[in-house]
């Protein structure tokens, strides 16, 4: 691939799929630095300018990492964790036996708005109470992997918020709660851009692509009674998918 100067295409965009093409070919493996800007310009008669945001794109991508006082290398592919029989329960706040993976846990309390109350199929004058968000984040083999969140109606779990922020065990919260509790799931996976609070939180760059796993949870009294959501790092994570399952 060469660089056409008579092509529509931006020169950067060029410089990018140029430099991809390298890497995908194995001219530059994985750890391997690039070369500089000033080779590159040289070498393909481009500017500075042009070359700076051909690799700033790529960096923001991670295709590409910056060491400061190296220079530009290629990233290493990471060391994934293997979460096998994924299902919609998976990152469910009422399908958690415990919450001892669960970190940096916050609830707010939410009021009852038209949009959420749509979402759980709730007529205007059925939940005054609102709703309890949770949100956390996964970490396992020593790497946080995922952020989640969780909408729950309070009118099914009033005490759930004082009972979560007081530690007590999912046990104990959910005792007599039997006809509230999930028995059906359905979920869609789907991969979208990182967010800018789920950037500073999963410690990624802008326009990461991350895994989204939103679920509808319908309880035995066949309410909704829990919508969660769990961005995952693309990067980090290896998704099993439990077929046999709803």
């Amino acid at each position: 691939m060469k660089i056409d100067r008579h092509s529509p295409q931006p020169l950067y965009a060029q410089l990018k799929e140029l430099l991809i093409l390298r890497i995908q070919t194995g001219v530059y493996k994985p750890g391997d630095q690039i070369p500089s800007e000033m080779t590159l310009c040289q070498e393909l008669s481009l500017s500075r300018p042009t070359v700076r945001q051909a690799v700033a794109e790529l960096v923001n991508e991670g295709v590409l990492v910056i060491e400061k006082g190296r220079g530009t290398f290629v990233a290493t592919e990471p060391e994934r964790i293997d979460l096998k029989n994924i299902n919609a329960g998976s990152f469910s706040l009422l399908s958690a036996r415990n919450l001892g993976s669960f970190l940096n846990l916050t609830v707010d309390a939410l009021d009852s708005e038209p949009e959420i109350d749509r979402l759980f199929s709730i007529s205007d004058d059925t939940n005054r109470a609102g709703y309890w968000s949770v949100s956390w984040l996964q970490k396992e083999e020593g790497k946080v992997y995922a952020f989640c969140r969780s909408l729950i109606p309070v009118y099914m779990f009033p005490d759930l918020g004082p009972d979560l922020v007081a530690g007590k065990r999912m046990l104990d919260i959910l005792a007599n709660k039997y006809p509230y509790l999930p028995q059906r799931m359905f979920a869609r996976l789907f991969v979208r851009q990182t967010r800018s609070e789920e950037m500073r939180l999963l410690d990624l760059p802008r326009h990461t692509p991350v895994i989204v796993i939103s679920s509808r949870l319908v309880s035995r009294s066949g309410n909704v009674c829990e919508i969660s959501t769990a961005v995952l790092r693309s990067d980090l994570v290896s998704l099993g998918l439990d077929s046999g399952r709803s």
